[in-house]
């Protein structure tokens, strides 16, 4: 997929306006009433979905080729057969655009057909036909493997994640004029699809618990190499944790998920980070009053843009699950997560083009994550990952990241903590041609945070 300058923002601009829609959602989280839908679900309409596709794609290529004047989208029969014939490649787009705007687009492709009634799995191939379909014919030039990838894999994470909020914003007591727009920025596609079609056929079978964490600082580098990429920027944080892998109700593909977003502008980006990590399935292994032990399978798309260790990857992980209750007030939740990635994309030294300066590959990583709560508040929590991709194209080169984090509260008043986090991220590149290159990003961040809910 090609997008001009004014594209790429689109995706994190919508992103970014989950900042806002987490505080709305959280102005009725206490009042929040259950509700059921299930037994007046409707069927999946095939050609409502269709017709959504075909507008999503139709209005982005007429963007592009009559306002935009862009010469790879100069599109007909040539065009189409050209790209049948040649198969697809790996495409030089910058770094957000390959990993955020593609993801994003999926996102809409998926809720097209969530809007239009299919489930979770049954939403996933409306994902990659809409994306071959611009592949093969919105664009005159070789289809991208990544593109594909990215958009079906990253847009099914952040489409399902938009379905949940927005219908989880709708829920909400209060302010109703503020969720509905709120639910419209975060998923336009479904809730323009429920305004045209006079129903939501994607309504939720139930409402669970769900917080929304706003943090508010300063973020700094220090002992960074090389030197000029220290220095302090402002920090702006959300984190929204919806469900939980131990909750009785979890039956459903990301009934249980976390979505993070973190803004600091600098000379370099604006969107620095943004990750999704969600339920699949799940299976009690062992279970008493005060101790649970399961097996959980997960999505994960993770985006993390940072002077010399730029990373993103879509990966499935394996993990062993852990929640010990000390006492009624006290929780300890511990996770290990094997994982395996079909495609990653990771800073590189070597071999760029155009404005491309990272590697994309497959590869595999182990994740851990710690959290100690008290009355439901997060006070102590701990994440850990290391990464291998092995690159496909661009550099021969096997890529190793660790990111380890501390994140401390402590709580002020009813809805307001302090916070703040330690972290120390390590890249290691072994190149088969040129000489190996380490980069170390040592960050600090201290922050004010809001948890209305």
């Amino acid at each position: 997929m090609r997008l001009s300058s004014r594209g790429l923002r689109a995706g994190p601009v919508s992103l970014a306006a989950l900042l806002w829609c987490g505080a709305v959602q959280a102005q009725g989280a206490a009042q929040a009433p259950e509700t059921s839908s299930s037994s007046g679900k409707k069927a999946g309409s095939f050609w409502q979905a269709a017709s959504a596709l075909f507008a999503i794609n139709g209005g982005l290529w007429f963007y592009n080729w009559h306002v935009q004047g862009s010469e790879w989208a100069d599109v007909g029969t040539r065009s189409w057969w050209a790209n049948l014939q040649a198969g697809f490649n790996w495409d030089d787009d910058v770094f957000g655009v390959n990993q955020v705007a593609h993801p994003y687009h999926g996102s809409l492709y998926f809720n097209a057909a969530r809007a239009s009634g299919y489930g979770f799995w049954g939403s996933t191939p409306f994902v990659a036909a809409g994306s071959l379909s611009w592949e093969l014919f919105s664009e005159n030039v070789r289809p991208s493997a990544n593109d594909l990838i990215n958009t079906t894999l990253g847009g099914i994470a952040l489409g399902e994640v938009a379905h949940r909020i927005s219908s989880h914003l709708l829920t909400r007591r209060g302010f109703p004029a503020g969720r509905r727009m709120g639910a419209l920025v975060v998923n336009p596609v479904g809730q323009a699809q429920s305004l045209v079609h006079g129903d939501d056929r994607a309504a939720l079978d139930s409402s669970p618990s769900s917080s929304a964490f706003l943090a508010v600082g300063q973020q700094g580098a220090m002992g960074a190499e090389p030197q000029e990429v220290n220095g302090e920027h402002p920090f702006l944080g959300l984190t929204f944790q919806y469900g939980s892998a131990f909750d009785e109700h979890v039956k459903r593909p990301y009934d249980a998920f976390e979505f993070s977003l973190h803004l600091s502008p600098n000379q370099y980006v604006v969107l620095t980070h943004a990750a999704v990590s969600g339920l699949l399935t799940r299976r009690k292994l062992a279970m008493s009053r005060r101790r649970q032990l399961m097996l959980g399978l997960y999505q994960h798309y993770d985006y993390d843009d940072m002077p010399l260790a730029k990373a993103s990857s879509q990966s499935l992980s394996g993990a062993l699950l852990y929640r010990q209750n000390p006492s009624g007030r006290t929780q300890l939740d511990l996770g290990l997560h094997l994982e395996v990635v079909p495609l990653g994309a990771i800073s590189t030294e070597h071999d760029r083009a155009r404005r491309r300066d990272y590697d994309f590959g497959p590869g595999a990583g182990v994740r851990i994550t710690g959290a100690i709560r008290h009355n439901g508040r997060e006070l102590l929590r701990v994440d850990g990952r290391t990464v291998w991709i092995h690159s496909l194209y661009a550099s021969n080169a096997d890529h190793y990241m660790t990111t380890a984090r501390l994140r401390a509260t402590v709580p002020l008043f009813r809805m307001l903590s302090a916070g703040g986090d330690v972290s120390l991220t390590l890249r290691q590149s072994r190149y088969a041609t040129q000489p190996s290159v380490s980069a170390r990003l040592p960050q600090v961040r201290a922050y004010l945070i809001w948890s209305p809910s």
